[in-house]
């Protein structure tokens, strides 16, 4: 059951997210009182964890991170950079100004620790792929041959971490395919080295091995993966469980500006190779922005109720930027996922599953079994 692995999970997130920058603090208390001259008295680890803890000037990035992770409890591929946001800034400061050998390497494997913690968390929640993950919201990670990753989520596949586009003006780096919208699922087999170019102008090197093939959206997808029984199981899935429509707006909307820019790069030839990555996830900056002058809104209104009504300009302020904040940051982000889903004219149709996408190419029978559901 999935109540069973977050039961596992959430203990190893609230580890990343509180007990191991707070641990790191109270162990440079440790550290700085060992190194003082003269006699030193006994250090209580207990009492010094719950100052620190206590401390609200260390303790606002913990209520941040635990609060994302409240939004993003399906964003598996999220969870490690979020246990940077507490670990990393202290860390980073003790590495400056810290002394000896022992503070540097406490430093250096605080974001270490708190990342693999995180990253655990997402193990126990994803994998193994049983019935009830591939029933779930849960995102699933899987790794291509050759580069690139598979995150099967909620509503969509997604591909990120592949090659930099072969057009340097490519707005998104990564492509996606909504369940609602696949028609077609097919495990294959390629006996020879192929490129496959993907809507964003990507390109993959697939290499000789299994290799699912995905049509939908007027896209086609050759993701070479090793394991294609178990990636099409959860697709498929995920696609009968979890699919929901999702009404494209009209295309005179302005949201559709970077999909456009992307149809006419598949028509501008030749392209060049490119090393110039397209930088992904800048726009949640303004998420974290918008999370943190809420909390210093909550506080205002707090403290228009035990001190002063004057913070009551500070709760209309704090409040209005954190609105404001979070409705760019979702503008920015329906826009960029609009174009990561259709790279392609919605007005195209999808690619005939029954020509040969490259050379070498050959389907294979996957038979799923009487145990798709264990």
């Amino acid at each position: 059951m999935m109540f069973l692995r977050y039961l596992v999970a959430v203990p190893l997130i609230l580890l990343s997210y509180a007990g191991v920058p707070f641990g790191y603090l109270t162990l440079s208390s440790y550290l700085f009182q060992r190194s003082l001259p003269g006699r030193r008295k006994e250090f209580d680890f207990a009492a010094e964890f719950a100052e620190k803890f206590t401390d609200l000037n260390g303790f606002w990035p913990v209520p941040v991170a635990l609060l994302l992770f409240v939004v993003l409890w399906w964003m598996t591929a999220a969870w490690t950079r979020i246990a940077l946001l507490p670990s990393a800034p202290v860390a980073f400061i003790g590495l400056l100004t810290g002394t000896g050998w022992e503070k540097s390497v406490l430093s250096v494997a605080t974001p270490l620790v708190a990342w693999g913690l995180a990253w655990l968390a997402a193990k126990v929640v994803s994998w193994p792929v049983t019935g009830d993950v591939r029933r779930s919201a849960v995102e699933v990670l899987v790794g291509l041959r050759g580069g690139g990753r598979l995150r099967v989520q909620s509503r969509r596949l997604l591909l990120d971490k592949l090659p930099p586009p072969r057009h340097k003006e490519a707005p998104v780096g990564r492509v996606a395919i909504r369940f609602d919208r696949i028609s077609h699922v097919e495990a294959g087999f390629v006996n020879s080295p192929a490129q496959w170019r993907f809507g964003n102008t990507s390109e993959l090197t697939i290499t000789p091995g299994p290799v699912l093939r995905i049509i939908g959206g007027g896209q086609q997808w050759l993701l070479p993966v090793d394991d294609v029984k178990t990636v099409m199981r959860l697709v498929l899935t995920r696609a009968r469980v979890r699919a929901k429509a999702d009404p494209r707006p009209p295309l005179e909307s302005t949201r559709w500006a970077n999909a456009k820019k992307l149809w006419d790069l598949g028509r501008s030839q030749p392209m060049q190779p490119n090393q110039q990555k397209v930088k992904h996830g800048m726009h949640h900056v303004m998420l974290v922005l918008s999370v943190l002058t809420a909390a210093m809104a909550g506080y205002a209104v707090f403290r228009m109720f035990t001190g002063s009504w004057s913070f009551v300009f500070g709760a209309l302020f704090f409040g209005g930027v954190s609105y404001g904040v979070a409705r760019g940051w979702a503008s920015i982000g329906a826009a960029l996922k609009l174009a990561e889903e259709n790279p392609h004219s919605p007005l195209a149709d999808d690619p005939d599953p029954r020509q040969s996408p490259v050379t070498g190419w050959s389907a294979q029978p996957v038979v799923l079994g009487q145990t798709s559901d264990l």
